[in-house]
């Protein structure tokens, strides 16, 4: 199992550099592509150390809210990205931005049910294809927390008139779907990290600031406190409940963890052929994986083959998902040649 964490921190870390020159975002095309490639496996390791009880891949299982607050953060940056540079982006965007979401969910939903009606006891399931009940119980919460986010983030940018200053509203609209979430007893990952996808706009709206406060000025010694408020916050969520360790400790790791990172990466970049390849198909590895995780620790016992298995299966399935979703779009050029 130590060969495995070693092999993957090998294979994805290989592409940090440092960099003299400041770099001019700490998000740009590549850094946040291999983000998204080692995001992914992180909280598939994680997931991989609830599974097997592992005791290496122990701190990866309370790792994943911050990995996750990665993703939201880098989804709120794409978003306020793409509404200040294109004309009409609203137009259409929750229809767009939903298909691209749920689609690709759907589509693992359904391959689950597959697998899972040719097990004689589960004969029955191939009726859940159409039970929306099902779809919505069987499906990663995070497809419809950033469901959720994207219609926040609508309503914001279609009735807010100075960005600027109205991120505050978005704020606002964030921490009431987060104490939402909370109220209504969902399972913690539903409100551990929903800030991030805030702190990602405010990063894109306010990036000098940010590089003046975090980055200009002793950014190492910043970012170290904010590495050790982290980690006490980390701690309060590890021990404690509630409203103080569930709601707010572990937002606050999330976001602390999100600004030394985006700090590190003006002076760092990231990206090998490994990590940037696997970020593309990083959504498809977030929602592939769990499948696997279960489906396969009922047939292999041997916790390392386990673990090999469940990461190269939700590596080909998320790449087959790919190619067969690009087929309907590659055979009509094909037939007009």
């Amino acid at each position: 199992m130590v060969l495995i964490v070693v092999f993957w921190i090998l294979l994805l870390g290989a592409g940090v550099r440092y960099s003299r020159e400041m770099a001019p975002t700490a998000l740009n095309r590549e850094n946040t592509a291999a983000l998204r490639g080692i995001c992914a496996v992180e909280i598939m390791m994680g997931h991989l150390g609830i599974a097997t009880g592992a005791l290496v891949l122990y701190p990866n299982r309370k790792a994943g809210v911050l990995f996750v607050g990665v993703f939201f953060a880098i989804s709120g940056y794409g978003l306020m990205y793409s509404l200040s540079c294109k004309e009409n982006y609203l137009d259409a965007f929750l229809r767009k931005r939903l298909l691209k979401l749920l689609v690709p969910a759907y589509g693992v939903f359904a391959v689950e049910v597959l697998v899972r009606s040719c097990q004689k006891e589960n004969m029955g399931e191939l009726g859940n294809l159409l039970n929306p009940e099902r779809f919505f119980n069987g499906t990663n919460w995070y497809v419809w927390e950033l469901a959720g986010m994207y219609l926040v983030f609508y309503l914001w940018a279609k009735f807010c008139r100075n960005y600027e200053k109205g991120h505050w509203i978005l704020l606002g609209l964030s921490v009431l779907f987060t104490a939402a979430a909370f109220w209504l007893q969902l399972d913690n990952p539903w409100y551990g990290s929903t800030l991030c996808f805030w702190l990602g706009i405010v990063y894109y709206i306010k990036k000098d600031r940010f590089e003046q406060i975090f980055v200009c000025r002793r950014a190492f010694l910043k970012s170290a406190v904010c590495t050790l408020v982290m980690i006490a916050s980390i701690g309060i969520f590890f021990y404690v409940g509630g409203v103080v360790g569930n709601l707010a400790a572990r937002n606050m790791a999330s976001l602390l963890f999100v600004v030394v990172l985006l700090t590190a990466l003006y002076r760092f970049k990231l990206g090998n052929r490994v990590s940037l390849w696997l970020g593309k198909y990083s959504y498809e590895i977030f929602l592939f994986h769990p499948l696997f995780i279960s489906f396969f620790r009922d047939w292999i016992a041997n916790d390392v083959i386990y673990c090999l298995a469940v990461m190269g299966a939700s590596v080909l399935a998320s790449v087959l998902y790919q190619i067969c979703a690009g087929l309907p779009r590659t055979f009509p050029a094909f037939f007009r040649l």
